[in-house]
C-alpha cells in the first residue's frame, strides 16, 4: 500500500481529464485553444494570490499563539499543505502537513493543531454566511457585474461574517452546552458521540484562541479569510467570462460549495470523477456540452492540476523524509 496514494492520484487525474473530453468532445479542446495564454496566467495568478493571503492568515494565527513564522515559511506551508490536500482522499493530508511544517518552525504541536482548527473554523463561518447570501442573490436573479454591486457584495459578506464570528465568540459557552445536551439526549447520535465530542472540543479551543486575539486582529483574520475564498471562488466566474458565457454568480458560488463537499466525500484524491460529473450536471442548464467541458478543464487546471504541478516539488523539499510517513498515514497505516 506504500504507493497506493500515487496510484489513486494518477487515477483521479485520468478521470478528471477524460470525463470532460468524452462529455464535450474535441470541440471542447478547440474552445480552450481560443483562450489567450495571458488569461491562463490570470487564473494561476488568482490561485497564487489566494495562497499568499492564506499564508498571511496563518502567520497572524501563529503570532497570536506567541510563535513566529517568516513570510516565506508561511507560503511554503500553505502550498505544500494544499498539494497534500488534493493528493490524498478527502484532503486528509492537508491538516497533517500543516501541523508538521508549523511544528518544524518552532510551534508546539498542540499550538499548530490549534492554528489548523481556527483556520478551518473561520472557513466554516465564511461559508455559513456566504452561501445563504449567494442563494438569495440567485433567487432574486441579481447580477453583480457592476463595480458598485461587487463592492457592496464584498462589504456585505465581510460584515455578515464578522458579525457571526463575534456572536459566536460572545455565546460560545451557551452553544457548547446546548450541543452537549443534544448529544446526550439524541439516541441516533450515540455512535458518533466521540467524533462529535471531539469536534465540540475543537470548537471550544478555537474560541479561546480567537478571544485572545483582540478585535483588531480578529477583523484582519476574517478579512484574510474572505479575500482568500473570494479569489478561489472567483476562478470559475472568470473562466465562464473568458469563454464568453454568462451564469449567475450566486449559482456558481453555491455550485462550487457543493463540488467542494463532493470532492471531500469522493474516494479519489481531488475528488476525481465525482467533481467532474457533478460539474457537468450542475452547469448543463446554462451551457452546452462543449462549453461545459471547456470550462471544466480550465477550472480544474487552476484548482487541481496546478496544485499538483506547483505543490509537488515544494511539498517534497519542505517535508523531506517525513513525506514517506505522511504517505503511509494517508494509506491508512
Amino acid at each position: 500500500m506504500k504507493r497506493s496514494w500515487l496510484v489513486l492520484t494518477i487515477a483521479s487525474l485520468v478521470l478528471s481529464l477524460s470525463i470532460p473530453v468524452l462529455y464535450g468532445g474535441l470541440d471542447s479542446l478547440r474552445a480552450i485553444q481560443a483562450v489567450r495564454p495571458s488569461a491562463i496566467l490570470l487564473l494561476i495568478g488568482m490561485i497564487v494570490a489566494a495562497w499568499v493571503v492564506n499564508a498571511m492568515r496563518i502567520r497572524l494565527l501563529v503570532k497570536a499563539l506567541g510563535g513566529t513564522l517568516s513570510p516565506s515559511a508561511a507560503v511554503v506551508a500553505v502550498i505544500a499543505s494544499e498539494f497534500a490536500g488534493v493528493a490524498t482522499p478527502a484532503g486528509a493530508g492537508n491538516p497533517a502537513t500543516y501541523i508538521l511544517l508549523l511544528s518544524r518552525s518552532g510551534l508546539p504541536v498542540s499550538s499548530a493543531a490549534a492554528v489548523v482548527a481556527v483556520d478551518h473554523f473561520t472557513d466554516l463561518v465564511f461559508f455559513g454566511t456566504a452561501v445563504p447570501m449567494a442563494v438569495l442573490l440567485f433567487a432574486l436573479d441579481g447580477g453583480i457585474s457592476h463595480p458598485l454591486r461587487i463592492a457592496g457584495l464584498m462589504v456585505g459578506l465581510f460584515v455578515l461574517g464578522l458579525a457571526t464570528l463575534v456572536l459566536l465568540l460572545r455565546n460560545y459557552r451557551s452553544i457548547a452546552l446546548v450541543v452537549g445536551r443534544v448529544l446526550g439526549r439524541t439516541p441516533r447520535l450515540h455512535r458518533s458521540r466521540f467524533r462529535l465530542a471531539r469536534g465540540l472540543l475543537r470548537f471550544r479551543d478555537s474560541m479561546r484562541v480567537l478571544l485572545a486575539m483582540g478585535f483588531g486582529r480578529l477583523v484582519l483574520l476574517y478579512l484574510y479569510c474572505l479575500v482568500h475564498w473570494m479569489l478561489r471562488y472567483g476562478v470559475l466566474p472568470m473562466v465562464i467570462w473568458l469563454l464568453g458565457k454568462a451564469v449567475p454568480w450566486g449559482y456558481l458560488f453555491v455550485m462550487q460549495g457543493m463540488l467542494l463537499f463532493l470532492g471531500q466525500v469522493t474516494f479519489l484524491p481531488g475528488g476525481g470523477g465525482g467533481v467532474e460529473v457533478g460539474f457537468s450536471a450542475l452547469l448543463a442548464p446554462y451551457l452546452n456540452a462543449t462549453s461545459t467541458a471547456a470550462a471544466l478543464l480550465l477550472w480544474r487546471f487552476a484548482t487541481f492540476y496546478w496544485y499538483l504541478l506547483a505543490g509537488a516539488p515544494i511539498f517534497i523539499l519542505a517535508t523531506g523524509r517525513t513525506a514517506a510517513r505522511l504517505r503511509k498515514l494517508s494509506d491508512g497505516g
